[in-house]
């Protein structure tokens, strides 16, 4: 899945506004809201397990929050 970034009129936000954000930032906050019906983004009580957990990368590819 690929996300994409809008701001708060619903424009998307051009790549290079995002960049020179990440370069000049120490850091950063963000709210991600998943509407998914019958879907398990962390822990799956039906299966016992944290297998279908939502796992986000930085722009560097590192998995964060881990």
């Amino acid at each position: 899945f690929q996300f994409s970034y809008v701001d708060a009129d619903g424009n998307a936000v051009p790549v290079p506004q995002l960049t020179f954000l990440r370069l000049l930032s120490a850091g950063a906050r963000q709210n991600f809201t998943l509407n998914c019906q019958n879907a398990a983004a962390w822990y799956d009580a039906g299966a016992g397990t944290f297998a279908r957990a939502l796992r986000f990368r930085g722009a560097n590819d590192e998995e964060l929050g881990r």
